[in-house]
């Protein structure tokens, strides 16, 4: 029940829950004939919409996300006993597809990868499971296992968390790894907008971590222009997905897990 309830809620207080919200008031004031207020209801749906689909807003909040963990250079990147990437990235071959399918935040298995064969660490742990009302028979840490060994990566190199759905469980499981196989500051990878949540989420349970940010969305423009206020698409997930961030990032400090 928890995890159902963890990826519904959020989704109350993400934009396009906002604007759902708000335009089913209208319309039930609009039934009760309260036209002024419905109006007032429409008008607000209408304008979180708008701004949360200006690319100006998703870079503001997006770029203060990735700001804080920005990438490194790999000659940078220390070498670890374990690289631990977080899952989020692939999906399974499910019919139709015949290949596993690349999500935007791919690049944490390239990156992954390139760790390796750079010598940075001998040992990656993969966290990555399904989630209850998945369709897919193989987990997505079994996907990434079998990206990285075309990329290069012997099996024997690989460890798998198949069970992890959310961030927390990420932390848990690796912890439970880690305390057969010590390593002292493990090689994090994920995107960078969320690695401050993991990495706060790493540290709660004695874990410090290096962080290997990828999936880095915001790049800085020359100047605005008339575009960064026109509605886009793309913006909108943007918002949406910087402002489950920061939603994370507090529920988790009110649970104590960061």
């Amino acid at each position: 029940m928890y995890i159902y309830l963890s990826k519904i809620l959020p989704l109350l207080i993400l934009p396009i829950g906002i604007v759902f919200e708000f335009s089913l008031i209208a319309l039930y004031l609009l039934w009760r004939r309260k036209r002024k207020s419905s109006m007032v209801f429409l008008a607000t749906a209408m304008l979180v919409l708008w701004v949360s689909s200006m690319p100006i807003v998703a870079d503001t909040l997006l770029g203060r996300l990735e700001a804080q963990y920005p990438p490194v250079a790999l000659s940078d990147i220390p070498t670890s006993e374990c690289i631990i990437v977080l899952g989020g990235a692939v999906e399974p071959a499910l019919a139709p597809r015949l290949d596993i399918d690349f999500k935007e935040a791919a690049d944490r298995v390239y990156k992954t990868a390139t760790l390796y064969i750079a010598g940075k660490s001998p040992l990656i742990i993969v966290a990555g499971g399904n989630q209850p009302w998945s369709s897919f028979d193989q987990s997505e840490a079994q996907a990434i296992r079998l990206l990285l060994m075309d990329w290069g990566v012997p099996d024997s190199a690989i460890i798998l968390d198949e069970t992890s759905r959310n961030t927390r469980e990420n932390v848990i499981n690796t912890w439970e790894i880690l305390q057969a196989r010590p390593c002292v500051e493990p090689l994090l990878v994920t995107s960078a907008a969320h690695m401050p949540r993991s990495v706060q989420s790493f540290e709660m349970v004695g874990i410090k971590v290096f962080p290997v940010s990828v999936d880095v969305r915001v790049v800085k423009a020359p100047k605005l222009t008339l575009f960064d206020f026109i509605p886009d698409i793309d913006a909108f997930k943007g918002t949406t997905d910087a402002t489950h961030e920061w939603v994370g990032q507090k529920f988790y400090q009110l649970r104590g897990w960061n």
